[in-house]
């Protein structure tokens, strides 16, 4: 009876430790799983975290290259637009010291020719007084009409001619003269700003 016991005994310690090894297995089976589970999803977060990453580095660089490429067109306008305005402001001082009292007499002879009606000379103040006897005199013999000398505070250097009581105006202004031969230089200005934008 002993050794029945004993058996049974043997019996229910061997039916324990194969249910406890069973259960220590099923655990494990479902901790391994689990565990997979977990980095199988940390795999696919930090993948999809990756693209995204890269999505909007990628996106940013474009931005960064559009914002750069605006950036430099408005750098290449802003010089040009410099540019110009020192060409301007040059080619300004050039005629104001090219608008003698020789000069003016000389133009004024050419362009009288051309006039048929009334005309009205307009001087800065200064010329106004040194050249009224030679418009009234030369210049009004070579008109067919009859011819007045006014000062224009508007009028720094060079005269403008009115025609019509004024409705018509031929401006021979410093300011005019530059602002004509300025817009002759401004397709080649374009260009050697075009030409900078490209670097040639």
């Amino acid at each position: 009876m002993a050794e029945d016991l004993q058996a049974l005994m043997d019996r229910i310690q061997k039916d324990a430790v194969t249910k406890a090894e069973n259960e220590a297995a099923a655990i494990i089976a479902a901790a391994k799983d689990k565990a997979a589970e977990i980095v199988k999803t940390a795999e696919a977060e930090a993948q999809a975290k990756l693209e995204k990453a890269d999505k909007d580095a990628e996106a940013f660089t474009e931005r960064s290259e559009r914002t750069l490429a605006q950036s430099a067109r408005d750098l290449l306008l802003s010089v040009g637009k410099n540019l110009e305005t020192m060409i301007q402001n040059l080619l300004a001082l050039q005629v104001e010291k090219a608008l003698d009292e020789s000069t003016i007499k000389n133009m004024l002879l050419t362009v009288a020719k051309g006039y048929t009606s009334d005309v009205e000379v307009d001087f800065s103040e200064a010329d106004a007084k040194k050249l009224a006897s030679f418009v009234m005199g030369e210049f009004a013999k070579q008109v067919s009409a009859g011819v007045k000398v006014e000062s224009d505070s508007g009028v720094k250097f060079g005269f403008r001619i009115k025609l019509d009581g004024g409705k018509v105006s031929h401006e021979f202004t410093s300011e005019a003269m530059a602002e004509a031969l300025s817009s002759l230089l401004r397709p080649q200005l374009a260009k050697v700003v075009n030409a900078a934008a490209k670097g040639n």
